[in-house]
């Protein structure tokens, strides 16, 4: 009899071992952790193609000449360095023969970076913009010479706003508005 029942219980018990424990482990704990196994090499292989455009793109900066990507970074900076702004604006400014004073810097709600005298921005988008006012005396062929040099100029910045005060000497009174660019 023992001989008959054995067989049967060990059968049963291979059957609640396999139904109570094995299949839900195999079901839940592995299929989750399989899951997640399979996210992460789906990241890594993300990883291995962000590291590829990352040399190619790496490649075809170090293709570009030295003085050209110097350009192309005082054409479109990074950041903003609120000094050297007013001073290169100054230096174009007495090359034309205008006089500028009064710099005023809108900064909005950015802070700045202690230090760097940089403008820390955040945000979207792929440029940010600032405006700078500005106010200026010198004859109108003066000015036309200005607005060329700020034309020609290497920075990117718009004239947004412009008053011109008229005066019987020939010497006019100007307020500026500049819109400069940067990278974020």
């Amino acid at each position: 009899m023992i001989g008959r029942i054995l067989p049967v219980l060990i059968l049963l018990g291979a059957g609640a071992l396999f139904f109570g424990y094995v299949q839900p482990t195999y079901t839940g704990d592995v299929a989750n952790l399989r899951a997640k196994i399979e996210g992460y090499d789906r990241a890594l292989a993300a990883a291995a193609e962000y590291k590829k455009s990352e040399e190619l793109l790496k490649e075809q900066q170090d293709a570009i000449p030295a003085d050209d990507r110097a350009r192309i970074q005082a054409f479109l900076p990074d950041g903003v360095d609120n000094v050297q702004l007013i001073v290169d604006l100054n230096a174009l400014a007495s090359r034309s023969g205008i006089r500028l004073s009064d710099f005023n810097v809108e900064q909005r709600d950015e802070e700045e970076d202690p230090g760097t005298g940089r403008l820390a921005v955040e945000g979207e988008g792929l440029t940010d913009s600032l405006d700078v006012t500005v106010s200026g005396i010198g004859s109108y062929a003066s000015f036309r010479n200005f607005l060329t040099g700020v034309e020609r100029s290497l920075r990117t910045m718009d004239l947004i706003a412009l008053t011109i005060t008229d005066s019987e000497t020939g010497v006019y009174s100007y307020d500026m508005t500049f819109r400069i660019y940067w990278l974020r």
